[in-house]
């Protein structure tokens, strides 16, 4: 299934596996690099990372939500 969404860095995203990654950059080649944040068989934050293409990834992912990165006080 093709999402027509566009990603930013700090978007949360899951897949059917219930693997949750957070974008951490798009970049000019539009291949968008992420973290692994959670894996739903282990239940642990492994710390991987990848990098797939844009189009793979919304065809794998549906986005979330969104983490607050670079977030200052008033």
């Amino acid at each position: 299934m093709m999402h027509d969404f566009q990603l930013a860095r700090g978007d949360i995203c899951l897949d059917p596996t219930g693997l949750q990654v957070i974008v951490e950059d798009v970049d000019i080649y539009d291949y968008v690099h992420f973290s692994v944040i959670e894996r739903s068989d282990t239940g642990q934050d492994d710390g991987e990372s990848g990098q797939m293409s844009h189009v793979a990834f919304v065809h794998r992912f549906t986005k979330r939500g969104k983490m607050f990165v670079n977030r200052k006080a008033a």
